[in-house]
């Protein structure tokens, strides 16, 4: 590969262009802009939505793989030729399987996203916001930058409650919590109970550690779009949705503790007793 070429990240990723990478940098692009005024930043944001416009799926591609529903181009471009390249897997285990890719669109793994959703239209009409500013409501929007601060300022009062932007950091910004009611606050501790937990469904399982998994090659498709192989594969699956292959049966999600249920009920009641407002 020629240095600065582009490379897959992942060992299974094709040398590829990216288009919800593509879509990231152009938001990013509208962030330092923002955050330092510079035009330069702007500059060649049309070029990008033009590219992502001539590499959209097709619907034919979108009706033939159920993985790509809501999605609306290729995860990867191919460089010679933009059109898209498809990650698939074969085999059962990491012991007789391997990914690869090609310009096949069905049969994708869905543990790794072959289509994404990148929103042209809405990055147009920032563009075009930020394209149209004035020099002068560019200068008042860098001076309450977070880059241009010139004393010490608090941060916002909470960080888990939801992630923090750009747009929380500049001066006069108020990172306001969510309005929480007294009902949906109750809802909570009510759902605690007398527990000193509480429980949810957990979206995830896994197989139990059973050794190395067999080598012999495995010609089956069971498990080609699926989250997990064999018995032998420990990677996270959801009990509802399993492989359609003995022992793997249709199983109700288990009740478990989640640190994120965890984190999200105290996060409302947070926002319940310490409100954080605009005014």
């Amino acid at each position: 590969r020629p240095a600065g070429a582009p490379a897959g990240a992942r060992s299974y990723e094709p040398r590829s262009l990216a288009t919800h990478t593509t879509q990231t940098n152009v938001q990013q692009l509208f962030n330092y802009f923002r955050l330092t005024g510079d035009r330069k930043y702007l500059a060649r944001v049309p070029e990008a939505l033009a590219w992502l416009a001539t590499c959209r799926l097709t619907p034919q591609q979108i009706a033939e793989n159920p993985l790509l529903n809501g999605r609306t181009h290729p995860t990867f471009i191919e460089l010679s030729s933009n059109v898209g390249r498809f990650v698939h897997r074969y085999g059962s285990n990491i012991w007789n399987g391997a990914y690869y890719f090609n310009h096949d669109h069905r049969a994708t793994p869905s543990h790794y996203s072959a289509g994404r959703n990148i929103n042209i239209a809405g990055m147009q009409a920032t563009y075009d916001q930020l394209n149209a500013m004035t020099d002068a409501q560019v200068a008042e929007l860098v001076s309450r930058s977070p880059l241009n601060t010139t004393k010490p300022r608090a941060l916002p009062k909470y960080f888990s409650i939801r992630e923090v932007d750009f747009g929380d950091l500049y001066v006069g910004a108020v990172m306001t919590t969510p309005v929480i009611t007294e009902a949906a606050a109750q809802a909570v501790i009510t759902d605690l109970g007398d527990k000193n937990h509480w429980l949810t469904r957990l979206p995830l399982v896994t197989n139990p550690y059973a050794g190395n998994g067999p080598a012999a090659p495995w010609t089956g498709t069971e498990y080609m779009s699926k989250h997990v192989g064999d018995i032998y594969d420990t990677s996270p699956y959801d009990a509802v949705d399993p492989p359609r292959l003995p022992p793997y049966e249709v199983k109700e999600q288990p009740l478990g503790i989640s640190t994120a249920n965890w984190v999200t009920n105290m996060g409302r009641l947070i926002s319940y007793v310490a409100p954080v407002s605009a005014t």
